[in-house]
């Protein structure tokens, strides 16, 4: 965002108000996503605006070492996620900005919706429940066996992807069924830069706090989130969780 020379750096309201405390001129009509401080834009696009407030566990101010490593991590994504066979897409960062503060910054990003064709749409895993799906024990496994396949081929490769419920998104069909998915913020994965090798893909210009090779870290990362996480949270029970397990694990590649 320009407006001539000077670069604009979008502001959520309650950051204006309570901490940077003062007014700024009014942006593009906007509307709030799961995460309160990503916003929707017209034209597909989504912002993550820098929020001084501790929402769940963090305080989800950004960076500016975030912001500066943004433009190599999309790149890495796409480059990543074109080995995975159009199971997975990662949401691309159009730009990134910051007035040297991680209290005024914001990456712009596309909206998931892109890659939904027509028929399609995308929905949040976070927001799964909230559909009906998942008391289909049929449907449970078949989203199990698509997201436990996309995260261990990733891993394979050499990502742990953050795989919570807001990170993660699927793409159902017009009946329902999931198709494949979509993930978005790469701020917090795990990058093997000798399982990367291993595949012909390099780490370069990766930061060295998202690389590791040990294997504990990447499995609890990727696990962590997307089994004790977001599958768990759809499927809404220790036993249909299990009951999904049961029949997704057996299909799923040898990685």
């Amino acid at each position: 965002l320009r407006d001539g020379a000077r670069v604009l750096v979008p502001v959520h309201p309650w950051q204006a108000a309570h901490v940077l405390k003062q007014s700024y001129g009014a942006g593009p009509a906007a509307h709030p996503l799961m995460s309160l401080r990503t916003l929707a834009m017209p034209g597909s696009v989504h912002v993550k605006t820098a929020l001084s407030a501790r929402l769940t566990s963090s305080v989800r101010d950004i960076s500016v070492a975030s912001i500066a490593a943004s433009a190599d991590l999309s790149s890495f994504g796409a480059r990543f996620a074109a080995r995975l066979d159009g199971l997975l897409h990662v949401t691309r960062t159009l730009g990134a900005a910051t007035a040297h503060s991680p209290d005024l910054a914001a990456v712009l990003r596309e909206a998931p919706e892109v890659y939904a064709s027509p028929g399609e749409h995308v929905v949040p895993v976070a927001a799964l429940a909230t559909t009906g799906l998942p008391r289909s024990a049929a449907w449970l496994a078949a989203f199990a066996r698509l997201a436990l396949t996309v995260g261990l081929r990733a891993l394979e490769l050499g990502v742990a992807l953050e795989a919570h419920g807001q990170n993660l998104l699927v793409v159902l069909s017009a009946t329902g069924d999931p198709l494949r998915l979509v993930y978005r913020d790469l701020a917090d994965i795990r990058v093997s830069p000798a399982r990367l090798a291993r595949h012909g893909l390099a780490a370069h210009g990766l930061p060295a706090r998202v690389l590791t090779d040990e294997p504990l870290a990447l499995r609890r990362k990727l696990f962590g989130s997307l089994v004790g996480g977001a599958l768990a949270a759809t499927a809404g029970s220790g036993p249909a969780l299990r009951r999904a397990l049961d029949a997704a694990v057996p299909e799923l590649p040898r990685t």
